[in-house]
């Protein structure tokens, strides 16, 4: 590993000083360079720190000694719109200042990212679902992030190396501490086959130990890195309802999975259920959830997925009852042009009523694929021909 750059040193040293919070690093550095707003703070001239309270510290501090710190420890120092720093956190009002990595940050980029989170003391139920869930998705080239906390993060991220590293996609995780303080002590292999694998992520600087207040924090980074997050298990307030909501402030969709109405563990997640969330049964739920939010968003960076086989064709109705080229006759369509659409956008067109039609339903009267399905309702809201709500098309 190379030595920091400057910018990345004093960025570092910035994080480091007692008492800073994330909240307090991106007021230092809003409008200021690193070198630039370390200098200020040093000098007791810097708007953000009117007290002086780090002024001290910071002249105790030599930022190139802490620089070359995180390069002996091999954890990366990552500024907004700099290499490695992850897209989809750029424009985040809740983007971190700065985001130490140890591993590939750059994973994340170019897969679809499916947040696995729940509750630390899982049950076995709990455990095995979020482990089954997350080898399938990763196995389908989906990028699984978590807490790497003990119970569900844990089975998540063991799910998700189930499967030979040349086939199934890297995990990534974002932890509450320091990247030299492994919490829970237990997941220290875990944490090592991750930064391996993928990548481990925090915006805490070395040596900063577990607190409670970490842990909320860093579920808001690990909802904006998903498209989609599920839920596990979770208790009634329990910090995985965090991620959730900071997803749904987002607009990122939350999926749950439903548990007994008897165990605790799963208060929760049937509490999101009633208030609307998804609801997961298996990896295809999600691999659906995925694909309609990348649509729905008009990702075209990415081939939707297509989970499982083709749906079959509805009964009385057959690949012969459309035209090869999928036009119809100019009647047949009110303020859209016929003739520029594809076949699949047409079939969609055809199945969608005047009314909110689910997306069960539209599966249901074509012939297509899921994705098939989500990458023409996408592109028939864009173009204007159909009009869109919470998981349901209508024609305009």
């Amino acid at each position: 590993m190379n030595g920091l750059a400057d910018a990345e040193s004093h960025a570092a040293a910035l994080a480091g000083l007692p008492g800073m919070t994330p909240v307090r690093l991106a007021k230092l550095l809003d409008g200021f360079g690193p070198a630039v707003a370390w200098q200020a703070v040093r000098a007791g001239t810097h708007p953000a720190d009117p007290r002086r309270k780090f002024a001290l510290p910071a002249k105790r501090t030599e930022a190139g000694a802490v620089g070359q710190r995180y390069v002996r420890a091999g954890v990366r120092v990552l500024l907004p719109d700099a290499a490695g720093y992850p897209s989809m956190l750029s424009g985040d009002p809740g983007a971190p200042a700065v985001l130490f990595a140890r591993g590939d940050p750059t994973v994340v980029e170019g897969r679809a990212r499916v947040a696995i989170v729940g509750t630390r003391s899982a049950t076995h139920y709990g455990c095995q679902v979020a482990s089954e869930l997350a080898g399938e998705l990763a196995a389908n080239g989906v990028v699984v992030v978590s807490g790497l906390a003990r119970g569900i993060d844990g089975a998540a991220h063991a799910g998700a190396m189930s499967g030979p590293p040349d086939v199934a996609a890297p995990p990534v995780a974002v932890v509450g501490t320091g990247l030299d303080v492994v919490y829970p002590s237990s997941n220290g292999d875990l944490w090592a086959r991750v930064a391996e694998r993928g990548a481990v992520l925090s915006e805490s600087a070395l040596g900063t130990q577990p607190h409670p207040g970490v842990f909320p924090a860093r579920n808001r980074i690990i909802a904006a890195l998903a498209d989609v997050v599920v839920v596990v298990e979770s208790h009634s307030g329990g910090g995985s309802l965090y991620t959730a909501e900071a997803a749904a402030r987002r607009s990122i969709p939350v999926c749950a999975v439903p548990g007994s109405v008897r165990s605790r563990a799963s208060a929760g997640t049937n509490a999101l259920l009633v208030d609307g969330c998804i609801p997961v049964r298996d990896a295809t739920d999600v691999l659906v959830a995925v694909s309609l939010a990348r649509a729905g968003r008009g990702d075209r960076t990415l081939p939707l997925l297509t989970p499982g086989d083709p749906q079959p064709p509805p009964a009385g109705r057959s690949h012969s009852d459309r035209s090869p080229t999928g036009s119809v006759a100019p009647g047949d369509m009110e303020g859209a042009s016929a003739a520029s659409l594809t076949p699949s956008q047409h079939a969609v067109w055809e199945a969608v009523d005047d009314t909110p039609t689910a997306f069960e339903t539209i599966l249901i009267r074509t012939d297509l694929s899921i994705a098939t399905v989500a990458e023409a309702c996408g592109q028939l809201v864009e173009s204007g021909t159909l009009r869109s709500g919470a998981d349901w098309w209508s024609r305009r």
